[in-house]
């Protein structure tokens, strides 16, 4: 007697979860909530959660575009300016990006192609229009840029082939 009990309470309880998971909420949406205003926002936070990010991850805010291509790719920016356009592509696995910005107007384009690449691009406070572009194409290279003057408010840097650094400091 007791084994068929517990196989219909079991049968009872398997059957409510199911007819529980079928049921839609006409008025609940997944990606809304206080926190959250967008389903892309959500899926940057949860996607930026993990650390193995998904194999091709795209992100949108404002005036900034980055798409990760790869696993374990880094951004971090810290941009205060009137008009900031930033465009990333991290291609490969292993690369970082942290850029902090204080300008009238910043511009960049930003590609790491390849892997473990690094890019640190620190500017606390410039009168200049900062435009900016920088290319990695290989692996184990690093860019580490400081400041901004009136030659490098148009900088361009392009590093190709394998473990080259460059460090640039202005004043």
């Amino acid at each position: 007697m007791k084994p068929l009990f517990f196989k219909l309470l079991l049968l009872g309880l398997f059957s409510q979860a199911a007819l529980a998971q079928e049921e839609e909420n006409p008025g609940y949406n997944q990606y809304s909530s206080s926190v959250f205003g967008s389903k892309e926002e959500t899926l940057y936070v949860v996607s930026s959660m993990n650390p193995k990010q998904n194999s091709n991850a795209l992100f949108q805010k404002g005036d900034i575009l980055v798409q990760q291509i790869g696993d374990y790719n880094q951004f971090n920016a810290n941009l205060k300016a009137n008009e900031v356009n930033v465009s990333v592509l991290q291609n490969g696995n292993d690369n970082a990006i942290s850029l902090s910005k204080q300008a009238n107007t910043i511009t960049q384009n930003i590609v790491q192609s390849g892997k473990n690449n690094g890019i640190q691009d620190f500017t606390y406070y410039t009168k200049y229009d900062v435009n900016t572009q920088m290319i990695q194409q290989g692996n184990n290279q690093n860019i580490q840029n400081y400041g901004t003057n009136s030659l490098s408010k148009d900088m361009k840097v392009t590093q190709s082939g394998n473990g080259s650094s460059v460090i640039i400091l202005n004043q």
